[in-house]
């Protein structure tokens, strides 16, 4: 049997997933299992070509998806039905925001399951914080306070070389519209509107809250398309917030010394919002170890596994019960993402919503290359989200029309 999977453990992904697929074995010694970790845009093409594959080409089992692909998979008849393979499987204990994007949209026919989630929050170095402010929570709050924060940090580490405000969470080192969408969100947008038949990229609101993540590179308090080795960190002094969907348990509380205390993304309008990303696993159509990957997936969804690789991962569980121990067992810090998770969105289980989320970032890979260029202009971004908008609506007229 082979799990195609993305690398959500930076450079720990083969050991992580070795302990956990040993874990598995352990369980279901008659089950072979192999794994093959793909980046997110490898995965992406590929979702396109294991429906027809060639003789030459592997055969996958198991997949990882982000929660928005199912419906897309369930369209393209990738995705096997998994109330079909099990009439009895369940999403009762399911996180309620992540059940819908298991779903073949309009029916209750299960098409993939949920495996871990994690969500956007704002971290922060209490030691540098406390030189340029008494009440972090306060100023942070808001995104005009959290740039006027990053401009004073600056000034006061003016003679740290290669010191930056604000450390980069994408793995890339690029800007990424999965950090932007709380932005977006907090201007009271969405991708689309409420009836999923129309875009608001074109809008006033959606540009200005693009605008507002990107502030962060036009300002240099974000440092973008840099080495990896130069780039400054909080760990090592020369960065003191940062936005992430990671906990960062093992960078941050490992280290003593170092107080790392969690927010809520600053709010860009009159609401903040934090962007909740699940991980779904689905059956391939064509795999011929179906009765096995439903128990890898039925293993992975049980509560102490769901709890092991939460923390294995730094994410969170998909289920209520995993995720209430999981809180629990957890530091002071992360007691927070109580009030976090209330504000959290997930983007809809759409067939185009995949193409969208390909689109934008295509949009905000230019802008980062103009930014580091000096060639960046507002006009040239929303004329690019004005033609986005268009190519979006098209798009929504032939698939959810």
């Amino acid at each position: 049997m082979i799990l195609w999977t993305m690398p959500d453990a930076g450079d720990k992904t083969k050991e992580t997933y070795a302990s956990f697929i040993a874990l598995f074995k352990k369980e279901n010694p008659h089950i072979p299992l192999s794994v093959r970790v793909f980046t997110r845009n490898v995965l992406w093409r590929r979702m396109f070509t294991i429906k027809n594959p060639t003789h030459e080409e592997e055969v996958p089992d198991l997949v990882q998806i982000p929660h928005y692909w199912t419906a897309l998979l369930v369209r393209e008849g990738v995705a096997e039905n998994l109330s079909q393979l099990d009439p009895g499987l369940s999403l009762s204990t399911c996180l309620i925001p992540l059940k819908n994007h298991c779903y073949k949209p309009g029916t209750k026919d299960i098409y993939s399951y949920p495996w871990w989630f994690d969500v956007s929050a704002l971290h922060y170095r209490a030691d540098h914080l406390k030189l340029v402010t008494a009440d972090p929570e306060r100023d942070l709050s808001t995104w005009a306070g959290f740039l006027n924060i990053c401009e004073s940090l600056r000034e006061r580490f003016k003679d740290v070389p290669g010191y930056y405000p604000v450390q980069n969470g994408d793995w890339r080192g690029s800007l990424s519209m999965r950090s932007a969408l709380p932005c977006v969100w907090g201007r009271g947008v969405d991708l689309l509107t409420p009836d999923l038949t129309r875009t608001s990229v074109a809008t006033k609101a959606f540009k200005e809250g693009i605008r507002d993540y990107i502030t962060l590179a036009l300002r240099n308090l974000m440092p973008i398309l840099r080495e990896r080795g130069s780039l400054g960190t909080m760990v090592s002094g020369k960065a003191s917030l940062m936005l992430s969907r990671k906990l960062g348990l093992s960078t941050f509380d490992a280290r003593r010394g170092i107080q790392v205390r969690t927010l809520p993304i600053p709010a860009t309008g009159e609401g903040a919002a934090a962007y909740l990303s699940g991980m779904n696993l689905f059956i391939n159509v064509r795999s011929q170890h179906k009765k096995e990957a439903l128990a890898f997936i039925k293993f992975c969804a049980r509560p102490d596994i769901q709890t092991h690789y939460a923390k294995l991962l730094e994410v969170f569980p998909a289920y209520e019960d995993a995720l209430e121990l999981f809180m629990l067992s957890a530091g002071r810090r992360l007691r927070v993402y109580g009030r976090i998770l209330a504000q959290a969105k997930t983007l809809p289980n759409i067939t185009v919503t995949g193409t969208i989320m390909e689109i934008l970032k295509r949009i905000l890979a230019v802008s980062a290359t103009q930014i580091v260029e000096g060639r960046f202009t507002q006009a040239s971004l929303d004329r690019e989200l004005d033609q986005a908008a268009k190519e979006i609506e098209y798009l929504l007229s032939i698939y959810e029309g």
